[in-house]
This record gives structure tokens, sequence and C-alpha cells, in this order.
């Protein structure tokens, strides 16, 4: 359940995004969220949430490095969402703030997933 929080609730996560971009210039620089984050429907504070849309070469992998990530496919679904297909997915901590990372890539529209079947040797549906 959500509960109300406070402006300073968002200190902790701030300070952390401030610091990486400090000590990591030149990071990818995804979507960020601050927001609290849940794994497993257990909340494991207020956080940040980094969405990584069409991420380049490496640079989910460098997020989840730098997150502390043990497994970086540890929690990833495909399942659809409004922001895109969720690829990649994964928590961490940065400076004891917890971070979810997700990467995304757009939707395949029911036409592409079907011609992409025919021509793996797939049967039409």
């Amino acid at each position: 359940m959500l509960r109300d929080r406070q402006m300073r609730d968002l200190l902790g996560p701030v300070a952390a995004v401030a610091l990486i971009a400090q000590l990591n210039p030149d990071l990818p620089v995804p979507s960020i969220e601050f927001a609290p984050v849940f794994d497993g429907g257990r909340e494991l504070g207020m956080g940040v949430r980094l969405h990584l849309h069409h991420p380049g070469q490496g640079a989910y992998e460098r997020w989840a490095h730098l997150i502390g990530s043990d497994d970086a496919d540890s929690h990833t679904d495909h399942t659809p969402t409004a922001r895109g297909n969720v690829i990649r997915r994964t928590f961490g901590a940065y400076a004891d703030i917890p971070v979810e990372a997700i990467a995304y890539v757009p939707p395949v529209p029911p036409t592409v997933v079907s011609h992409l079947s025919l021509a793996l040797g797939g049967t039409a549906t």
C-alpha cells in the first residue's frame, strides 16, 4: 500500500543521482523516476527507477554493474507495458538507496510478429 510521503523522503534518492552524475559523467542518461521501489511486492524504500529506452550497446550492463546487481536479468519479464516491451530488469542500490533498472524496446506490431514467425519457419495464426 502506498503511503503519503514528504519532500525530505526524496533527499537520499536525489543525492544518489547527483553523486552518480558527478562520478560518472559519461554514463548514458535514462529517464529517471523517484518513487518507492518494490521487489516481489516488498517495498525496499524510496528510491530511483531507471527507464532505459532502446539502450545502446552495454548501457544497461553499465547501470546494472553500477547499482551492484548480482544478476542483471534476475527480474526480467517480457510483459508489454505502456512504455514498451520490458526486455531486462534488475534491482540494486547506490549509496544505500534502492535502484530499479528497466530496459525497454518499442512494442512490436502483431503483423511484424506474424511475418517474423513465418520467416523463422513458423505457421501463420
